[in-house]
Order: structure tokens, then sequence, then C-alpha cells
């Protein structure tokens, strides 16, 4: 009778694992086809890499069971912060008809950009025993912000030689991308700097048998043709701005026999636009002049000549008796820093150069001749009325003014 209760017993319990194995092989193959039937797939790379401040876009990811869209119902967890540098997980996940399925896309945000070293001035001309004074230096990165505490300086210069030495910048940013720039220092001797040249300026140009011009700047074409007659008759140089800001900084010399003519504004005869007198002049008589103009009133592509450089006189600064007790009131003198610096910007942008800067009205102030350096100007030109020398501040440069009623004698005393 026990053996027979043992017997049922065994059947009993046997049987239950027997169905409860059945139920287990059942069910795993029903989850195996249904998992097989479930597509989860990620869309583009599963690593990816992000420049740092740049923009990460999900390349997105598809599911389907069987014939049946299901994308829906992926959740998605994680985000990518590309303003800060480091490695990132975006973690997929989908729960369908008892089937979890789970997939990664690691994103890692880097920074490649070197950071920017930026010069005040160019390259620096010294008499021979004189000490090397530094124009300034400044370094910005575009993650780490200002670098300039961490430039490191080394220069070769022996003031006491007359010879060609450089400085030497360099700088590293966290992600430790360098950047290395270099001044130029020339050490000459006095001779070299007691040179003097005459800077011409000039206005407005007309043909007085097509039209009056009652402006005392007004410039005869008559007149400036036999300025330029006797430019050439006694073989002087007309110097592009490059030549002059090289001559100044000491990189080039220039013949002793040189001149620099330059023109403010943009306005009358100065272009295609309003009589284009200057221009065929200049390219007849194949001769060098800069003009400073106000990139926000005319065209730049208005003046378009190989003998014509384009520099900045302000974008939309040119106003005069705009600030109280300032002398003739420009309006320069008396904006914000900031909207100086963006008027001054924006007039770069124009001439993509940032060679020469000329103040309107000829008004400056310690001020606005901190900004004019902070933009990036190698130099800047004034009014005056007498010659300049590699000795002459650079951000003072004198100009002679040619009026309408400058005589061809006056012009040549100016020269001379």
């Amino acid at each position: 009778m026990k053996k027979m209760k043992r017997s049922v017993i065994f059947v009993i319990v046997f049987s239950i694992i027997l169905v409860f194995s059945c139920l287990g092989v059942i069910l795993y193959f029903n989850i195996h086809g249904l998992s097989s039937k479930l597509s989860f797939k990620l869309l583009g790379k599963n690593n990816i890499v992000v420049d740092v401040n740049g923009s990460f876009k999900d390349s997105g990811y598809k599911a389907s069971y069987g014939r049946e869209n299901i994308t829906k119902n992926v959740k998605v967890v994680g985000e990518v912060d590309s303003k800060k540098l480091g490695e990132y997980t975006i973690i997929y996940k989908i729960k369908y008809k008892m089937i979890t399925k789970t997939l990664k896309r690691k994103i890692r945000v880097i920074d490649k950009v070197s950071p920017e070293i930026k010069l005040v001035g160019g390259d620096v001309s010294i008499v021979v025993g004189s000490n090397y004074n530094e124009p300034g230096v400044s370094a910005v990165d575009n993650y780490d912000g200002d670098l300039t505490s961490n430039i490191v300086t080394t220069n070769n210069i022996d003031n006491s030689k007359i010879g060609e030495y450089e400085v030497v910048y360099k700088v590293k940013d966290s992600s430790n991308n360098e950047t290395t720039l270099t001044r130029k220092v020339i050490v000459t001797d006095k001779k070299r700097d007691s040179q003097k040249i005459a800077v011409l300026n000039y206005h407005f140009f007309y043909d007085p048998s097509e039209q009056n011009c009652g402006d005392g700047n007004c410039e005869n074409i008559n007149d400036f043709k036999a300025q330029l007659n006797y430019l050439r008759d006694n073989n002087y140089k007309t110097l592009t701005m490059k030549e002059f800001r090289d001559w100044m900084y000491g990189v080039i010399e220039i013949p002793d026999k040189s001149v620099l003519i330059t023109i403010d504004d943009g306005a009358l005869g100065t272009g295609i636009h309003n009589g284009n007198k200057l221009i065929p002049i200049l390219e007849e008589y194949k001769m060098h002049a800069t003009l400073f103009l106000i990139t926000g009133w005319w065209d730049i592509n208005n003046y378009k000549s190989s003998y014509l450089d384009i520099e900045s006189h302000t974008h939309d600064m040119h106003k005069e008796r705009m600030c109280e007790g300032v002398t003739r009131g420009a309006q320069m003198l008396c904006n914000s820093d900031q909207v100086v610096l963006d008027d001054l910007r924006a007039s770069i942008n124009v001439t993509n150069s940032k060679l020469a800067f000329c103040f309107p009205f000829y008004a400056y102030s310690d001020n606005a001749i901190r900004l004019v350096k902070e933009a990036g100007f190698e130099l800047a030109f004034i009014g005056g009325g007498y010659k300049v020398s590699r000795n002459t501040d650079k951000y003072h440069i004198p100009r002679y003014q040619i009026r309408q009623s400058t005589s061809l004698e006056t012009f040549i005393n100016y020269v001379n």
C-alpha cells in the first residue's frame, strides 16, 4: 500500500515537472519567436565625435515587429552637452510583447581648435642700444576663453647688434592644442631711423570742365595731375599702405624720395559711382594711393583698382558735432567702448585689413587710440602737417592736407 502511494506521488510530481518543462519550452520558443520578429537598430554611427560648441543631432533609430512600425515605443535616456568636453552615452530602450531590447550610442565632445594669438601692432623696429618694449599680445580660445596669462614668450633679441630677431609667442589650451606666433624685431642704426617722408591727404576730386565744387577740400584733377607729374619727373615712389607699414616697423627700406598718398571718405570723384576721377588718373600714372573708406556708406566694390588700397575710416562713425565738450565733437569720441569696437570690426570685415585706420575729422583721444589698438589696427592717421619718421608714434601719423587752395609750390615744399 505504501509502495503504491509512493508510486502515485512520484507520477504526480513527475507529471507536474513534465508539464512545467513543456510550458517552459513552449514559452521559450514563443518568446524566441517573438524576439526574432522584433527588429531594433540605430541609424547612423554608434560612436560619434562632436566638436565642442558644435551641435549634436541624433541620427535616429528604427523599431519594428514584423511589418508593424513600433518606433514610437522607443524610450531615449541621456543628453549631450556639446559645450562641455567629455564622453556621453545615449540609451535607447524598447519593450514590446514581453521582449526588451536596449541599444547604446556613445558621443565624445572634443576640442580640436587651437587658441588664437593676437599681436598689438606687427613687426617692430628699435634703434641699436635701446630696449625692446613689448607692444602687447593676447590669446583667446574657443573653449577656455582668455589664455593671455598662459602665453610663453621667448626672444633672441640682442639690442647691441644691428640685425633681425624674433619674439616667439606660444600658448596651449586645456586640450593640448598649441599655437605659435612670431613677431619680427629689427635692430637698426640711428641713420636709418632719421629718414622722413610726407603723407599727403586728399578728399574729393572734380573736373572743372564738367562741374564746380565749392568745398575747400575739392581737388581739381588738373592740379592733381600736375602734382603727380612732379612726383614722376623727380623719381618719387608712391607707397602702398603695406610698404609704408613695413617701413614704419623697420621691416623694409624705402627710397629717400618716397611719399604716401591718402584719400579720406570715398565721396565725390573717388569711385565709379560718384564721378570716377581718381582711379583712372592713378592707373594712367601707375601710382599708388590709399583710400580711407567709410565702409558703411558706400560699396567697396566701387573702388576696385590695383593702384588703390582700401583701409578703414570707420563703418558708420563719420559724424561731427556729436559730443559735447570734445574737440570737433566726432562721434567716435563719445560712443561707448563696445559700440566703437563693434563699428571698427564691422569696417574690418568689409576691408579685410587691419593695416591702417584714419580718425574722422582728425579727432582722437587716448581712449579712442586704445580701442583702435584693441581692434587690431597697426597704424592710425591724424592731421598735423609735418613729416613722418620711424620714430613717429604709429597711432599719431601726421598728414599734409591738400586743399583746393594748395599751390604746386606748396605741394613741392611738402614732399621735399
